[in-house]
């Protein structure tokens, strides 16, 4: 049974709509007056159903292509009323324009008039602009059935109105039309070429692309030059031809498609490739690039290269290098601030590149090399903000770092040499004065600042103000040789352009691993440049490790230590520092000077960390005597409690060995007094006992003894050399009035004729003139007698009397060194060509020259020279023979021995030397 639902009032069936039966013509005239009310904003009695019914019709009824023909020439014909009434009466003819010819500075006054009236052409496009944008936004929605019959040739109806836009805004001219001319397909690919710029609408001053452009770059311009401008307007002028896009105008009427949908818009080949040009710029055909990207921004960038370009040309000339670095900084700020607030977010990295280019890398050798404030007086003067300032800009080009790098090496290169040559870079502390101005009191102080160590014991050494190790010159309280002050005047220099570029790395180059190396490089190079460096960092370490760190806290030491291995580091010939190393080494154990073994031990293991395990094994093995030597001197005293014969005084000695100590091996020559003589037997005795086989040479050079004297006034306690001791000997017995000649005290002594010389020159023409020389003077002749001198006096009762010896080498004794490490290298070289050899067999010769350069760099630098001549020393000694067939291959021979380095040595012997010896005389 069927329920039938009950029957509403009011309600019945859902009708069809009714057929259109209005002509088709009459229907496209009613869509018509409704654009135009549309575009005259009267859209309050518009139907929008009824509006879009129309529409509809129009494209059922295949009416398409007429419907957007029609819709085209009513926005191009209202587009035009609008920028003929509102746009071109506010054309900014007298603008001072900014553009590719050239520019034109104006006064204050003329700018801001200008900057008004741009704004307000800007403003009156803004307004057209966004009326237009309102009206294509309805009529889209109109017309919204349109797009969906299209081809993907045609434009849709709001990317229409933006192409319309273009061509009858942007590229409205106030010139009459040209008559339109049908074109071939011939003259329509012609036509898709790129116009020439003086073609170009920009360059006709009857169009308000021309203005557009123009005004932009004049309002920017002004703002440049400091005046106030309205960043709204350029932002909305600039988001206008943003949003366009910079191509031919679209092929107008559009005609309908034949055969199965038929009545489609289409557009053809021809036409298309037409429209694929670029009209306001240049661009790549069919990119559809904005008119901001093909003519604004160029037109920008070239503006901008040219104001700057003379901007900065003409800062150069009137600003320093530090305001120049200001101006330049502050004004890439502004470019960026500038970009970002109203230009295009592909224009910022270009600008900025541009600027970078025109402001930074056109300048950087004026900048570095400037006159009066350049790269060389901002190091100099330590402008830690100028010069990270610097290296900020630099940064910013591809080779700015690299030039900054070159002007730093060349400046601490430059700088170094008058380090070498003495130029003192910073004035000495009030200390290193003091201490230079008591060396020059006194008569025979001249003498005095030759002595071996510069300092006196007991309490003498008490009373004398010791300054800190980081003087000028590292010196003590006591007199130094004026040679060795220069030598520790060098390393402070040294170290204070090093502790200076440490802070500029630090705090102006942001610790750049790059500057790091570029610096620790250019240091290297003046280091290594003098050729007495080596000899020099070996003596402020040994300044340092017998008084200069007295008093300092662990840190403190550990800070200068750290110093003498950052110099350490720059040396090329490491071996040739081993050697003076294990020089002052010795006679800071022997003269046991050493301010602490904690030191001694630290500094050793930061070299074993720099240079090998190698570098400090005699150090290390002198240590180990010295403390072996301990034990054994106390096993000796123990001895004489039970000896049947005693030794006539106490002796201390240290037993070295001579594969570590750097002593010659040989016998001294000196006639030994027989109390001497004594005890050396004694304890020679003991030892042979204790080690039998071994021998023992007494060196008289590196002791010291303590003999009681007597004088008329009272009797002193004198510290003296074992030579002086000798001399003082022969004095002995003798009446006040007595006299003994040179020639006598040679003959009794044995001693070699320097050593003498430098004895008697101790005792005689020192601050202590124990002896009188007759006649009187500086320097010890031949010719010379010597009287003791009973009337000597003192107020201390324990007195030291350093022997005459100057701590840097004399050429003589730097020329014996350096042959030592030459012939030490030439030992490595030919062990190091063993060692590859014997590895790989067979090898090229120049592959040898390499690995041998490469593997001894860390000790020196051995040059290709030096590497072929150990080739032929060990194919003399049949260690490597060349083979038959390619000469340049070496072979390694099997049945050779190994060579040993260290063979020359004469291991197994002892050199004692007695050290602190009291004496009673």
């Amino acid at each position: 049974m069927a329920i039938r639902r009950p029957a509403m009032r009011g309600t019945g069936r859902v009708k069809a709509p009714r057929k259109q039966t209005e002509p088709l013509d009459s229907t496209l005239d009613r869509l018509k007056e409704a654009i135009q009310q549309v575009q005259n904003h009267n859209v309050s009695q518009l139907s929008f159903e009824e509006t879009y019914r129309y529409a509809y019709h129009l494209v059922l009824h295949k009416k398409g292509h007429q419907l957007y023909n029609a819709v085209a020439e009513l926005i191009s014909a209202h587009l035009e009323a609008e920028t003929r009434a509102k746009v071109v009466p506010v054309f900014p003819h007298a603008t001072s324009v900014v553009g590719a010819s050239g520019s034109g500075a104006t006064g204050s006054g003329e700018s801001v008039a200008t900057a008004a009236a741009g704004q307000l052409f800007l403003d009156r496009l803004r307004e057209v602009w966004d009326d237009h944008i309102a009206c294509m936004s309805k009529i889209r929605d109109v017309l919204k059935y349109l797009p969906e019959r299209f081809s993907a040739a045609v434009p849709s109806v709001f990317d229409l109105g933006l192409s319309l836009f273009f061509h009858h805004v942007i590229l409205f001219s106030t010139k009459p039309k040209p008559a339109v001319a049908a074109t071939s397909s011939r003259s329509s690919a012609a036509a898709a070429a790129v116009i020439p710029p003086s073609q170009r609408p920009t360059a006709d001053p009857s169009t308000v692309a021309h203005h557009l452009i123009n005004t932009l770059l004049t309002v920017i311009r002004i703002e440049r030059e400091g005046e106030v401008v309205s960043r709204s307007a350029i932002h909305s002028a600039v988001d206008i031809l943003s949003r366009l896009t910079d191509e031919g105008p679209v092929p107008l009427p559009i005609q309908a498609s034949a055969g199965t949908g038929s009545g489609s818009p289409v557009v053809s080949s021809s036409s298309a490739a037409a429209r694929a040009r670029t009209v306001m710029g240049e661009g790549p055909p069919g990119a559809q690039e904005s008119p901001y990207k093909t003519a604004f921004e160029q037109a920008l960038l070239k503006q901008t290269e040219e104001f700057y370009s003379r901007e900065s040309a003409r800062l150069l000339v009137e600003c320093d290098c530090p305001s120049f670095l200001q101006r330049i900084n502050r004004r890439l700020e502004e470019e960026q601030t500038r970009a970002q607030s109203y230009l295009g977010p592909s224009t910022e990295p270009l600008l900025l590149s541009l600027l970078d280019h025109v402001l930074i890398e056109q300048h950087l050798v004026s900048i570095l090399e400037h006159p009066a404030s350049g790269l060389s007086t901002l190091v100099a003067e330590s402008r830690i903000d100028d010069l990270r300032l610097l290296y900020t800009l630099f940064g910013r080009v591809g080779k700015g770092h690299a030039e900054l790098q070159k002007g730093l090496s060349a400046w601490i290169v430059a700088v170094g040499k008058q380090v070498n040559e003495g130029v003192m870079l910073a004035p000495a502390p009030a200390n290193d004065g003091d201490a230079t101005a008591a060396a020059s009191k006194g008569k025979g102080k001249a003498l005095e600042d030759e002595t071996g160590d510069g300092d006196e014991t007991g309490a003498a050494a008490g009373k004398k103000k010791r300054p800190e190790a980081g003087g000028a010159a590292g010196a003590g309280a006591g007199a130094v040789g004026a040679r060795t002050k220069a030598a520790l005047a060098w390393v402070q220099n040294v170290l204070d352009l090093k502790d200076k570029f440490d802070t500029l790395l630090a705090r102006a180059f942001g610790s750049d691993k790059a500057f790091e190396k570029i610096i620790n490089d250019a240091f290297s190079v003046f280091v290594n440049e003098n050729r007495k460096s080596p000899e020099y960092i070996s003596l402020f370490i040994d300044d340092n490790l017998r008084k200069g760190l007295k008093g300092k806290t662990e840190a403190e030491v550990d800070e200068v230590l750290n110093k003498a291995v950052a110099l350490f580091r720059y040396l090329n010939e490491k071996d040739a520092f081993e050697k003076y190393y294990n020089q002052h080494l010795s006679k800071r154990l022997i003269s046991q000077r050493s301010v602490s073994d904690d030191a001694e031990r630290n500094m050793l293991a930061k070299f074993k960390i720099e240079a090998g395990a190698e570098f400090a094994k005699s150090a290390e093995g002198m240590m180990r005597d010295v403390k072996t030597s301990e034990d054994t001197v106390d096993e000796y005293r123990r001895h004489q409690q039970t000896a049947t014969i005693k030794a006539p005084f106490e002796m201390v000695p240290i037993v070295c060995g001579s594969n570590f100590w750097p002593f010659n091996a040989k016998d001294k020559s000196c006639t030994l007094p027989k109390v001497l003589q004594d005890g050396v037997k004694a304890f020679d005795a003991f030892y042979q006992h204790k080690h039998s086989g071994r021998k023992l040479t007494f060196m008289p050079d590196q002791g010291q003894v303590d003999v009681k004297t007597r004088f008329k006034a009272r009797s002193h306690e004198l510290n003296v050399s074992t030579y002086a001791m000798v001399v003082l000997a022969l004095f002995e017995g003798l009446g006040d009035d007595e006299k003994l000649r040179y020639a006598d005290i040679a003959e009794s002594t044995n001693m070699p004729s320097s050593e003498l010389k430098r004895t008697l020159q101790t005792l005689a023409c020192a601050k202590f003139k124990v002896l009188t020389k007759h006649p009187r003077g500086r320097d010890v002749a031949e010719s010379d007698e010597f009287s003791f001198n009973t009337s000597f006096t003192a107020p201390l009762a324990k007195i030291r009397i350093q022997t005459v010896a100057a701590k840097v080498e004399t050429d003589a004794e730097r020329r014996e060194t350096e042959g030592k490490v030459d012939e030490a290298r030439n030992t490595q070289c030919d062990a190091c060509i063993v060692r590859i050899m014997k590895d790989r067999k067979v090898l090229q010769h120049l592959d040898l020259v390499n690995e041998v350069i490469r593997q001894l760099s860390h000790r020196f630098q051995p040059s290709p020279q030096m590497v072929k001549k150990a080739v032929e020393r060990l194919i003399e000694k049949e260690y490597l023979e060349r083979d038959e067939v390619d000469r340049k291959k070496l072979k390694y021979m099997v049945s050779s021995l190994s060579l040993s380095p260290s063979s020359s040595l004469g291991f197994g012997e002892r050199a004692l030397t007695p050290s602190l010896l009291p004496v009673q005389a």
